[in-house]
């Protein structure tokens, strides 16, 4: 019988442990459940090898959090910009029988409500085990091995977007000057204002990413330059796998000489130079994000909680916060 064994800690080389297992993700890393820390502080990473018999088969990490009194474990939690966590087992395990096992820990010690996503987890099997699905979408970028091969996989309004802005001189430079994350948020603020938004989170949390995951390698951070001026500059988590679009912002007054664009053809040509297969766009349903190639993809959440009031509780609590992020900033 499969069964979690909580560990009092993050064991040593979790990382290298984690790496074993092939669904292993950027979000099981611990140099991004450290950033997961830094703008939850009021939570803990809880961390369990998953046992069969004697044997390990797997392990597992959750950010667990207490709202109202109820304990929620989150593999991933929503707002923390993680894309997947979820169980780590062995092929050749029965996904069913991890999640049985992961929901016999349902009880006040451990959990009241749960949280997962990951690719790996079927609807169909997960609805059988009494988890509800939130549905969302997200825009998968398939990349090539070489730049020459991505940049013709590209639409050509893209391409001619990019060429646009070469020819105006814009330059994109990967950098690891830290003053980057003021670039980016002083521009990703504007971004919001101009669509009537209030940000969903200060200049912590960008430089938490910036902190957390340049030392480990996990990070590329991009700037569009103009005769000294910064007019984009953005941040890509990313992995052995696959890179992500967690944000990025650009001065509205140069839109027109397509720094975006040049942006997002940099993160491409970065990950095709790295052998890193794909690039996740992080969001579907933009004509922005199609010009780059790929499709919108099923972006799929599972919960489950001990009481009912829990799943219609966190609903209103994640639809009042959309709800206040389209609230007009103030002047």
């Amino acid at each position: 019988m499969i069964r979690f064994e909580p560990l009092p800690a993050r064991p040593a080389g979790w990382d290298d442990r984690v790496r074993a297992y092939p669904g292993k993700t950027l979000f099981h890393e611990s140099a991004w459940l450290d950033h997961v820390l830094d703008i939850h502080p009021d939570g803990r990473i809880a961390y369990f090898d998953v046992m069969r018999d004697r044997e390990r088969v797997g392990v597992h990490c959750a950010l667990r959090v207490t709202r109202m009194m109820v304990p929620i474990h989150g593999s991933p939690l929503g707002g923390t910009g993680t894309n997947w966590m979820g169980p780590l087992v062995r092929d050749g395990i029965a996904p069913r029988e991890v999640v049985d096992a992961l929901a016999r820990l349902f009880g006040p010690r451990h959990f009241l409500h749960l949280e997962l996503s990951h690719p790996s987890l079927e609807r169909g099997m997960m609805v059988s085990a009494g988890f509800q699905v939130q549905e969302g979408v997200t825009h998968l970028v398939p990349v090539p091995a070489s730049a020459d091969e991505a940049w013709g996989a590209m639409r050509s309004e893209a391409r001619n977007r990019v060429r646009k802005a070469e020819k105006a001189g814009v330059v994109v430079e990967r950098t690891d000057d830290p003053a980057i994350v003021d670039h980016f948020f002083a521009q990703f603020v504007e971004v919001y204002g101009k669509q009537g938004m209030v940000t969903p989170f200060g200049i912590e949390r960008p430089r938490s990413l910036y902190q957390r995951l340049m030392p480990a390698g996990r990070l590329l951070p991009l700037r569009a330059r103009k005769d000294g001026e910064v007019l984009a500059a953005g941040l890509f988590p990313y992995d052995e796998r696959c890179i992500y679009f967690w944000g990025a912002g650009s001065w509205l007054r140069h839109q027109h000489l397509c720094p975006n664009e040049a942006l997002h053809w940099e993160v491409i040509r970065f990950a095709a130079e790295n052998g890193i297969g794909t690039y996740n766009m992080c969001g579907g349903t933009s004509r922005f994000k199609d010009k780059f190639g790929g499709q919108d993809v099923p972006y799929l959440t599972y919960h489950r909680s001990a009481l009912p009031f829990l799943q219609t509780a966190r609903r209103i609590y994640r639809d009042r916060h959309f709800r206040r992020l389209r609230t007009p900033a103030a002047a």
